[in-house]
This record gives structure tokens, C-alpha cells and sequence, in this order.
């Protein structure tokens, strides 16, 4: 059984998510809780959209969990490993670098909705 081919875009909706790693929603719900290592935009109508790089997070942690039959702290660091600072645990940088995760979260939900946007006009 090959790993699914992630289609080539920028964002995914939750269903789309769903069906190309084969899991439910409230999979994906505890995952995110849980791994803390992806973390899917809301628009205002409460629609989620994830990231290229969730999907891929999400396919690493089936393979891990599922297929591979490792606990949750290896893939902890497992997911710290292969796809570096995971949401809401990144280490403080020193000095004035410091980088706010909420800021940054409010950033990314900001140009998910304009992509959202901008799909819609597209297809008018």
C-alpha cells in the first residue's frame, strides 16, 4: 500500500483532508489536540482549511500511529524531528527575535481567507 499523492495546492478543505487520508473528522480533531503539530484554519462561515503542510503531517502521523505501530511521545519527536517547530511548541528565540504564535496564527488565517476568496472568483 503506497503513501497517497498530495495534489498539488496550497490549501485543502477538511473533506478533501478526509478522504485523501482516509480518516475521520473527529480523527483529525483529536490529532490536532493532541500531536499539537498542525493546526487548520476557520473562516468566518466556520469552514476548516489546512495547510500543504498538515496534510503532510497528518499522512506522517497515520503512518506512524497506524501502519507503523509507534506511541504517541515517538511521534512527538518523530513530528520535532521531520518537520521542525510544531505549532504552539516552538522554542522561545532570544532577544527581540521572539515570535508570537497567536500573531502568527491570526497571519496565516488572514491569507487562508484571501486564498478562499480568490478561489471563489475563480470559478465565476
Amino acid at each position: 500500500m503506497s503513501e497517497p499523492q498530495i495534489p498539488d495546492k496550497l490549501t485543502f478543505r477538511r473533506k478533501e483532508v478526509m478522504q485523501l487520508a482516509k480518516l475521520d473528522g473527529r480523527v483529525l480533531d483529536y490529532w490536532e489536540k493532541e500531536f499539537q503539530a498542525f493546526a487548520p484554519v476557520v473562516n468566518r462561515s466556520g469552514e476548516k482549511f489546512y495547510s500543504r503542510r498538515d496534510v503532510e503531517v497528518i499522512l506522517a502521523v497515520k503512518l506512524w500511529l497506524i501502519k507503523e505501530k509507534r506511541d504517541k511521545n515517538e511521534i512527538k519527536d518523530l513530528l520535532l524531528q521531520n518537520f521542525g517547530d510544531l505549532a504552539g511548541t516552538a522554542p522561545a528565540a532570544s532577544g527581540s527575535d521572539t515570535v508570537d504564535p497567536e500573531k502568527l496564527r491570526r497571519i496565516r488565517h488572514g491569507l487562508d481567507e484571501i486564498l478562499t476568496l480568490l478561489a471563489k472568483d475563480d470559478k465565476k
